[in-house]
Order: structure tokens, then sequence, then C-alpha cells
């Protein structure tokens, strides 16, 4: 998972040439910054993040998570 500040966008990447748009949002300042730090605390961790699912907004429970650590490409 990686942020596309150009965009706005959360992208999900699965695959060397697979890439999803998991999530847009608006942009603005303060979320540009929000998205910088993340990566930037995701890279201090060595690429390690994490993706939870609620069933909305408003929901205490978490309905699947997944564990993620970003990889470079294989050497072609």
């Amino acid at each position: 998972m990686e942020t596309d500040t150009a965009r706005a966008a959360l992208i999900l990447s699965v695959a060397i040439s697979t890439r999803y748009v998991y999530a847009t949002y608006k942009k603005t300042p303060t979320t540009t910054n929000e998205a910088e730090a993340w990566e930037a605390a995701k890279k201090a961790c060595g690429g390690l993040h994490f993706l939870a699912i609620q069933e909305d907004l408003d929901s205490e429970n978490c309905l699947g998570f997944w564990l993620l650590l970003d990889l470079p490409p294989p050497p072609v």
C-alpha cells in the first residue's frame, strides 16, 4: 500500500505490474501532509504497515486485518 499524493489516492500493489486504486481522498494540504507522514513512518519501520477493514466508519469491530511489508522488486 502506498500513497499517490498527486492523485490523492491509496494504491495497492499486488504484483510487479498489477496495481489498484484502493481509495481516494480529498486533496488538501492537510491530507497531503498526512500521506507524506504515513509514507515516512512506513519507511522508518522498514516498510511494515497494516490494513484494517471495518464494516463502517463508526464500527469498533475489525472485519479483516492484513500485515503488509513493502519489498523492492526482484531483479530482472
